[in-house]
């Protein structure tokens, strides 16, 4: 059985004994580390399946050491969730910038952490275990650059617009409950609500065009991708 490997990088002891503890406890294999150059140097060496940075830290602290690794071949792939004690816009905006995939504000509850590491985790996997590039009706989807095509046209989509086509594309013709969007794509954000998915649907339509209606709404269920609009 393959353990996922998670290295937590927190100035805080005991913020790194609850979070070791809390992940430990649900099977995780932990590397604690007390700053920033220690983090790198572990990070580096082990290859982890995910890390933890806390935002504020010694040296070049947490949003510099997350540009690091995306600019480094060898750990550009590597999910990073991002810790802080205030949920400033600015914080945030940087370290999602830099290439955080998820951000979590201190204190948390330790049952949405958990739910949000293996959310993070789960998606990871889905992408590398897929082709690099998904094409369906026209369309094409490569994950590895991040782009979308229809066409040959490239179509812009915003990050979670991104994820969420990625999802329908992997499913198609079955339906997807605003639940397991919500686990799948918004990693457990107790923030969204049915009206912000709803929202999120209506974007990814507009942006695909005509393309847009082979995602159908099934009303008191949720939404599915229909190849050649088959109903």
């Amino acid at each position: 059985m393959n353990v996922n490997k998670i290295v937590i990088v927190d100035d805080e002891e005991p913020i790194r004994e609850l979070v070791g503890s809390v992940l430990e406890t649900e099977g995780f294999k932990v590397i604690k580390c007390a700053d920033t150059d220690e983090g790198y140097a572990r990070i580096m060496k082990s290859k982890p399946d995910l890390v933890i940075l806390d935002v504020k830290m010694p040296q070049i602290g947490g949003i510099e050491l997350c540009r690091l690794l995306r600019a480094n071949l060898e750990t550009k792939n590597i999910p990073v969730i991002m810790l802080t004690v205030e949920s400033t816009e600015t914080d945030k905006v940087i370290g999602l910038g830099m290439g955080a995939d998820d951000y979590i504000t201190k204190p948390f509850s330790n049952k949405e952490f958990v739910a949000r590491v293996k959310a993070l985790l789960r998606r990871t996997t889905m992408k590398q275990d897929n082709s690099a590039v998904i094409e369906a009706d026209g369309l094409a989807m490569d994950l590895n650059a991040g782009t979308i095509t229809i066409k040959n046209k490239e179509i812009k989509l915003r990050p979670k617009e991104f994820d969420l086509l990625h999802v329908l594309l992997l499913k198609p013709n079955i339906v997807l409950s605003r639940e397991y969007i919500l686990e799948n794509v918004f990693d457990y954000n107790i923030t969204v609500t049915t009206r912000t998915i709803d929202t999120h649907i209506k974007n990814l339509r507009q942006a695909l065009g005509s393309w847009g209606n082979k995602i159908v709404t099934v009303f008191g269920r949720g939404f599915k991708f229909v190849p050649e609009n088959k109903k």
